[in-house]
């Protein structure tokens, strides 16, 4: 037996090491400045994609791949805040999506909600993507209530159609932002929304960072599949503490106004723990205990825990929760539909 473990060549091993190929759609104007962001970060094993109507905008957008939709439809002018004519875009780019989507394991869809080519060509990128058996995340943004409830109402509507198409949608707010004092006060509006770009940017570093670099307590894309697939609502959850305190972990961990921590009765979690040589094992159990307080009686929790010596007596924690009982009644039955809403010609 160890004359075999001996000659197993590295070679060999190594067919087998082969971290998940991540691709992400940015889709629209909010989805291509997220896009950016991921892209100047160069997260390992991720290619950014973006995709728009507006040829001008796009033009500006740095990313591994760009593509007009709609070519023929828009002529690369925009979607004119129509989601009808967005979701005909995308299913003129099929080929052509089909094409990026092929060596891929995870496919990100992060999109605005309210406009034209995010609400209406990103849940065709998604089913796309589902229809070749990928695992699909979906990142939707509402936009503000001042920008007015017609286009709220567009909006909760385009994310009902997107989690239709996905494993999991992530659900954000830009109304979260105004509803913090300390943005409203001080932020200017370029800083305001480059605060929820970095927020979707971080939470797709961290992901991919559990499931790409090795752990003693290892997280592997099998787990994160088995999460995410759980389907329903999620969330992503990160927090960085300056000590081992279990009650700071916390803090930090669930601290986050623009993320909350509504995700009470969930069913799947994922905990991952970096820390340095002082972190006790006892502190974990005691995050742990407090976390499962909120979650399903039956969740199913993995944990991951990677040493980091050079990080001393801080923690980093981050928290992958799914099937996340969905509390929210959008009243999409009650609301005009899109065209209505929008008082837009449909597009034969």
């Amino acid at each position: 037996m160890m004359d075999r473990l001996e000659n197993f060549d590295e070679d060999e091993l190594s067919k087998y090491i082969k971290p998940p190929k991540i691709k992400i759609f940015g889709v629209g104007g909010a989805g291509n400045n997220i896009i950016e962001r991921l892209y100047v970060g160069n997260i390992s094993s991720v290619e950014t994609i973006a995709l728009n109507t507006d040829a001008t905008h796009l033009n500006k957008t740095k990313a591994s791949i760009r593509k007009v939709i709609g070519a023929e439809i828009c002529k690369g002018r925009g979607a004119g805040g129509n989601p009808h004519v967005g979701r005909r875009s995308a299913e003129e780019a099929k080929t052509d999506l089909e094409e990026y989507i092929k060596e891929s394991d995870m496919v990100f869809v992060i999109a605005g909600m309210g406009g034209g080519t995010g609400t209406g060509a990103a849940p065709v990128v998604a089913k796309i993507a589902q229809d070749m058996e990928k695992l699909v995340v979906g990142v939707s943004i509402l936009p503000f209530k001042v920008e007015g409830s017609v286009k709220r109402s567009v909006a909760k509507e385009g994310v009902k159609e997107l989690k239709e198409k996905c494993d999991t949608v992530i659900e954000l707010d830009n109304e979260t932002l105004n509803e913090n004092e300390e943005v409203q006060k001080n932020y200017s509006v370029d800083r305001t929304f480059g605060v929820m770009s970095d927020l979707v940017t971080n939470m797709v570093k961290e992901l991919s960072e559990i499931i790409t670099v090795p752990s003693i307590i290892n997280v592997d894309y099998a787990d994160v599949k088995r999460v995410l697939g759980a389907g329903g609502k999620a969330k992503i959850m990160y927090g960085h503490s300056n000590n081992a305190d279990p009650g700071s972990v916390l803090d930090n961990l669930l601290g986050n106004p623009l993320i909350g921590a509504d995700y009470q009765g969930s069913e799947e979690v994922i905990l991952h723990i970096q820390a340095g040589k002082e972190f006790t094992l006892r502190s974990c159990h005691e995050i742990v205990g407090a976390l499962q307080v909120d979650l399903s009686e039956n969740v199913n929790m993995i944990w991951g825990y990677r040493l980091d010596p050079e990080m001393g007596n801080s923690v980093k924690a981050v928290m992958i929760v799914s099937a996340i009982p969905d509390g929210e009644d959008l009243n999409i039955d009650s609301s005009p539909s899109m065209e209505e809403s929008l008082g837009i010609p449909m597009v034969n």
